[in-house]
């Protein structure tokens, strides 16, 4: 029965991986992934804020308050992790600029699939991580899923807008029961780490307020940069974690449980900003 499960988990986790990024290409068009790009300051700080920022706070983090290896290593591939699905949708809730979210989002998805087989490898030597093995699974679930989506919608909108909230709804279903089998399958692991819960929610507070402050004094930047910063991306880390890092459950559990956190704090905090705005 475990080891079922475990095959299931590994299945659950490609497919929510594919399936978020279909969501997601779905939903672009090329106005939106453009746009971003021309404003070159705004880029240049998402980067920085996203990739050298979050990665100095998180080491910061860890090194005051240690946790146990799998954790760490959960929060590390996320600070190096960019571009959550969810950031379109909690920017719009807030009444922000969808077309620089969606652009964003891009961004940093691209980055980080090019970066994290370059970066991995290099944080942790003493694992059997190879570049090419990160790049080709990153290829595989996350970059042509995205280009089919986006090939979708260029030319066939009509059925893009049709299918997308299935895809959707897909995505949450896969989401729900990814996060139930790695419970059910590791739950004595999550109650020993249960005390490495306030760390991960200082991580995410921590991502947040870099980049609100890194989006200055322009309320869009502030909430894109913010929202953007703070939501990592859950599926590349727990992808990564549990190809490489399997021997360490946390390690998956980690990015699963930050995006729960950050999820249940941005998501009351934009609808209230966005009524504000209303206002």
């Amino acid at each position: 029965m475990t080891e079922v499960l475990e095959i299931g988990v590994s299945v659950l986790m490609f497919a929510f991986v594919a399936e978020s990024m279909i969501t997601s290409g779905l939903g672009l068009t090329i106005p939106q992934i453009i746009e971003p790009f021309k404003n070159k300051k705004m880029v240049m700080l998402s980067l920085i804020a996203n990739f050298v920022l979050v990665p100095l706070f998180a080491y910061g983090l860890l090194w005051v308050l240690p946790v146990s290896d799998g954790v760490r290593i959960g929060i590390i591939l996320l600070s190096i992790s960019g571009g959550a699905p969810f950031i379109p949708k909690i920017v719009e809730t807030a009444k922000g600029r969808v077309g620089g979210a969606v652009g964003l989002m891009l961004l940093l998805l691209v980055v980080t699939i090019f970066l994290m087989p370059v970066v991995v490898p290099a944080i942790f030597p003493g694992a059997s991580i190879h570049a090419w093995d990160i790049t080709r699974s990153l290829i595989y679930s996350m970059l042509i899923p995205l280009v089919l989506a986006l090939f979708v919608k260029a030319r066939f909108s009509d059925i893009a807008i049709r299918i997308q909230p299935f895809f959707a709804k897909l995505t949450n279903i896969t989401a729900l029961l990814l996060f139930l089998a790695i419970v059910y399958l590791d739950i004595d692991v999550i109650v020993s780490n249960v005390s490495a819960l306030p760390v991960i929610l200082i991580f995410f507070l921590g991502a947040f307020g870099i980049g609100y402050l890194t989006g200055g004094k322009n309320r869009n930047a502030r909430i894109i940069l913010s929202v953007g910063t703070g939501l990592r991306n859950p599926t590349v880390a727990i992808l990564v974690a549990g190809q490489y890092f399997s021997s360490e459950p946390m390690a998956a559990i980690t990015p699963l449980l930050v995006i729960i956190i950050g999820l249940l704090i941005l998501i009351p905090l934009a609808t209230r900003i966005g009524k504000n705005a209303i206002s």
